[in-house]
C-alpha cells in the first residue's frame, strides 16, 4: 500500500462547468479550485449579494506563482484560501514564459478575458483579492492592473480588487534588474551560454521594468497590501524589497500596507519556515479588508 499523501485535502464543492472555468476551452490559462465544502463565506464586502450557500459567488483569490513552479508548489497556498471559503484561480509561468516579456503579457490579457467571463457568469461576485509570488507572480498582476485600467471593458474589475499579498518580491532597482539576470541562470540550467545570453536581454526589459514598478505601487490601488519578505532572500535581496516599500508608502495610504520581515527565510519559503506567522497575516489582510470596506461608508471617508 502506498505511503503516498495526497496533494490536498480540502473537499472541493462541486461546480457546474461554466465556460470561464472549463480546462478543456484553449485559453483559460488560470486552473480553478473551487472554495472547500462547508467552509464559511468571508463576506468581505458590506452589502452582500449573495446568500452563504451560493458557492458560485464566493469571493475570488487568484493565486500567482513563482517562475518554475508547479501546482503541486502552489496547492499548500491555494488551500489557504479554499479552506476560507474563496474560489480560486491559479497560474504558474515558466522561466522562458516569464522572459518572453511579450508573450507573457498577451497570455495575461487573455487572462484577464477569463476573469471578466467568470464574473459575468457569477454577478454577484464582487470580491478579488491576489496573492503573487517573487517576479513571476508580479509580473502577471502587473500586465492584469495595467489593462484593466486601460480598457472600458474591464474597469469595472478594478473596484472589486480588495487586497494583495506579496510573497517574495519585486526587483526594484535597475542594478539589481541586471544582476538578477544572473541569479536566474543557475536555475535555468546553469550553463555558460544561459549566463552569458540572460544579462543581454536587459535593454528589451527596462522599458517594462519601468511599467513594472509603476504599477506595483500605483495610487489608484488604494487597496489593502501585505509584504511578506525576509532579509536573508538570495534571490530579491531584503534592501529591494524596501526600496519597493518607501515607494508605496509614498503612494498608498499607510494603514493599508502591513508588513512582515524576517531574518532568515529562504526566497518563497516562508510559509514553510514560518507558518504561523504566515497564517496569522493571512487573517490581518482579511481583517483589513472587512476594516477598509467599513470605513468607506463613512461620511468622512475619501475615496
Amino acid at each position: 500500500m502506498s505511503n503516498k499523501q495526497p496533494i490536498t485535502k480540502h473537499i472541493e464543492f462541486k461546480y457546474e462547468i461554466t465556460p470561464s472555468i472549463d480546462p478543456k476551452i484553449q485559453n483559460n490559462f488560470l486552473t480553478y479550485v473551487g472554495a472547500d465544502e462547508g467552509s464559511a463565506n468571508p463576506n468581505l464586502s458590506l452589502i452582500k449579494k449573495a446568500a452563504d450557500d451560493d458557492m458560485e459567488s464566493r469571493p475570488l483569490s487568484i493565486v500567482l506563482g513563482w517562475m518554475g513552479s508547479t501546482q503541486k508548489l502552489l496547492i499548500k497556498y491555494i488551500n489557504l484560501w479554499t479552506s476560507r471559503g474563496f474560489n480560486t484561480f491559479s497560474y504558474r509561468a515558466d522561466y522562458f514564459e516569464t522572459l518572453s516579456i511579450f508573450g507573457l503579457r498577451s497570455k495575461a490579457y487573455e487572462m484577464l478575458k477569463q476573469i471578466s467571463n467568470y464574473l459575468k457568469e457569477r454577478p454577484n461576485c464582487d470580491t478579488i483579492i491576489f496573492h503573487i509570488f517573487s517576479n513571476g507572480g508580479g509580473f502577471l498582476y502587473w500586465a492584469l492592473i495595467e489593462f484593466i485600467l486601460a480598457n472600458d471593458e474591464y474597469k469595472y474589475i478594478h473596484p472589486m480588487i480588495k487586497g494583495v499579498v506579496m510573497d517574495s518580491l519585486p526587483t526594484f532597482t535597475n542594478t539589481q534588474l541586471l544582476t538578477g539576470f544572473w541569479s536566474l541562470a543557475k536555475p535555468m540550467g546553469g550553463s555558460i551560454a544561459t549566463y552569458a545570453i540572460l544579462p543581454l536581454t536587459a535593454p528589451i526589459w527596462m522599458p517594462f521594468f519601468v511599467l513594472y514598478r509603476k504599477y506595483l505601487t500605483l495610487p489608484k490601488n488604494q487597496f489593502v497590501h501585505t509584504v511578506l519578505y525576509s532579509t536573508d532572500d538570495k534571490l530579491i535581496p531584503g534592501s529591494q524589497v524596501e526600496a519597493f516599500l518607501k515607494r508605496l508608502n509614498q503612494n498608498i495610504r499607510k494603514d493599508l500596507i502591513h508588513v512582515q520581515k524576517w531574518e532568515k527565510s529562504e526566497h518563497v519559503c516562508h510559509l514553510k519556515l514560518h507558518t504561523k506567522d504566515y497564517i496569522n497575516n493571512i487573517n490581518i489582510f482579511l481583517k483589513s479588508i472587512k476594516a477598509e470596506e467599513i470605513r468607506k461608508t463613512l461620511p468622512q471617508s475619501k475615496l
